[in-house]
Order: structure tokens, then C-alpha cells, then sequence
């Protein structure tokens, strides 16, 4: 594996982008946030209350998690992202990311004022929405990577993005500069059995399985180096791409034990194009059985110090 890694095709993270962090506080006041979530499923906290009802021709209608209370958002203050990692199924998200919040409407202290108190909702105007569009416009860009995920969780099915439109993500990596097909290339990496392996290998941990991707290790962290892709690799790897982009994807551990065919598919192309010669079923058989098995003892020892 090794070797495989010292590929010239490889290079680190840092040499190709200037990742940047974004948190939830760059786009919070008090206990609002502006995101929309796109999917119910991806409610897991107290303060995420407005999820998507319908998205009309110039509106989009935001209906409360747990009420029959429904506010109308015109679609021009909105921009993309994913207020979290877990139970984003597909890849490729250009379709399916969360909703934000980048600049004052009408009825936007309809959605904050049941989190804020009278004084909050009194203090929140227009210059607050305008720091979220600026972290938005510094942090905006076309694949992003979870900074911060438990690898275990069954709503974890991925741990990178992309979109065709700018997104940023909450306890994400902002990957600047990398778009088009470079973006896809990556996602397909970052999300193959070799990065995860890699990202295990170099990760801080939290707490049992909960991962942390701090700033230094993506000077070791390693991608692909554009510039060595032949036009082959390239064209090979796009077509994977659009075989799976638009697939939900069960959770990685349950990718790992099932050994997902499409998986197996993003980890042949990089296996091949990365130089390995030896017999690809069996390495993945056993590299998937690993995997897995660090991931439960992971998931376990998490669980006895809870």
C-alpha cells in the first residue's frame, strides 16, 4: 500500500488548494442559522428547525421540522451547502445540498423568531446576513471534505462532496480552486477505500470513531496530481464518476462489509491507474475486511467510554 501511495500521481492536499475551515458560527446568530435543510432526515440538532417543503418557480417554501408553520424565501438570498456530513447519500450534491440563507428578505425574522429572544430578534438585521454572505463568498467553491465526522454512524456514506454550483459545508474543508471535471476527479479520490485508509492512518481521534482533519494534516494527506493523469485516466475515471454520482450509497462501514459494487469500482479505476499489478479482488476483499473491522473496534470502544 505503500507504494501504491508513493505513486508521482499523488501529491499532498496543501500543494493544490488553500483549504479553508467553515463552522457553523460563520453563518449563525445566537441559536439561528441559515441553513435550510433539504431533507428531513438531516435534522439532528435543536436548532435545525426549517427544512424544505417545495421549491416553486422564485421561492422556495420552508416548512418547520415539527409545526404546521411554513415561510416563503425567495430563491435570490439563497445559496448552496451542506449544514452536515451525515445522510447526504450521493456524491454529488449539486441537486441536494442544503439551503442558506445570504441576504435580508421580508420575512426573515419569521424563521429566527422562535429561536431568538425578543432582545436577539431585536439585534438581528441586515449587516449580520451580509458577514454570512462574505464567509460564503470566501469559502465557497465545488468539492468539499468533512473536517469533522464519525466514521461509524450509519448516516455516513461519504466523506467528500461535489457540487456544480459553489457550496460550503459545516465541519467542512473548503477546497478552493479545484472545479469541473478536476472536482469530480477528487470527490471520486477523497471518497475511494485508499483515502479512507490513508485519512484512518494520519487522523486525530476524538472519540473512539469521530474523526478530525486538522489544518497540518493536509500537508500529508494525498490527492491526485492533475498535470500526471493521462488523458485515459482521466476520461476513465469521469466515466465512474457518472456511473455513481447521483447513487445513494448505504453508510461506508455497511459499503465496507457488503463490499458495494460501486465502491469496488471507484477503488479498481484509482487501483489501476495508480500502478498496482497484483490481484485487485483479493487485495480489496482484504482491505474491506480491515477496514470494516478497525471501524467496529473503533464504533465499540466509543460506545464503552460513553
Amino acid at each position: 500500500m505503500e507504494e501504491l501511495l508513493s505513486s508521482e500521481k499523488l501529491v499532498p492536499m496543501s500543494v493544490i488548494t488553500d483549504a479553508k475551515e467553515t463552522d457553523l458560527r460563520h453563518f449563525k446568530f445566537k441559536n439561528f442559522h441559515g441553513f435550510i435543510l433539504n431533507c428531513s432526515l438531516r435534522v439532528r440538532k435543536k436548532n435545525d428547525i426549517w427544512v424544505v417543503d417545495k421549491v416553486k418557480e422564485d421561492n422556495l417554501v420552508a416548512k418547520h421540522a415539527s409545526l404546521e408553520w411554513k415561510v416563503n424565501i425567495p430563491l435570490r438570498v439563497l445559496g448552496r451547502g451542506l449544514r452536515r456530513l451525515s445522510y447526504v447519500k450521493t456524491v454529488d450534491v449539486s441537486e441536494t445540498a442544503d439551503y442558506l440563507i445570504l441576504s435580508w428578505f421580508n420575512d426573515i425574522k419569521e424563521l429566527a423568531r422562535l429561536q431568538l429572544t425578543s432582545k436577539n430578534l431585536k439585534q438581528f438585521n441586515n449587516s449580520i446576513v451580509e458577514k454570512w454572505r462574505e464567509n460564503f463568498e470566501a469559502r465557497k467553491c465545488y468539492v468539499i471534505l468533512g473536517r469533522r465526522y464519525d466514521i461509524s454512524a450509519p448516516g455516513t456514506s461519504f466523506i467528500a462532496f461535489y457540487s456544480k454550483y459553489p457550496v460550503v459545508g459545516v465541519d467542512f474543508w473548503s477546497l478552493n480552486g479545484i472545479r469541473g471535471d478536476d472536482a469530480k476527479i477528487l470527490a471520486l479520490w477523497l471518497n475511494s477505500t485508499l483515502n479512507i485508509l490513508q485519512t484512518l492512518v494520519l487522523r486525530t481521534e476524538t472519540r473512539g470513531a469521530w474523526m478530525k482533519i486538522h489544518n497540518y494534516m493536509l500537508e500529508e494527506l494525498l490527492v491526485p496530481r492533475f498535470d500526471k493523469l493521462s488523458k485515459s485516466d482521466r476520461n476513465e475515471l469521469l466515466d465512474v464518476f457518472e456511473q455513481v454520482k447521483s447513487v445513494e450509497f448505504p453508510s461506508i462501514l455497511e459499503q465496507l462489509r457488503s463490499s458495494h459494487p460501486l465502491r469496488r469500482r471507484i477503488d479498481e479505476v484509482w487501483l489501476r491507474i495508480l500502478g498496482y499489478s497484483g490481484r485487485v479482488d483479493r487485495l480489496l476483499d482484504g482491505l474491506y475486511r480491515s477496514l470494516a473491522g478497525e471501524i467496529l473496534l473503533l464504533k465499540k470502544m466509543m460506545s464503552e467510554k460513553s
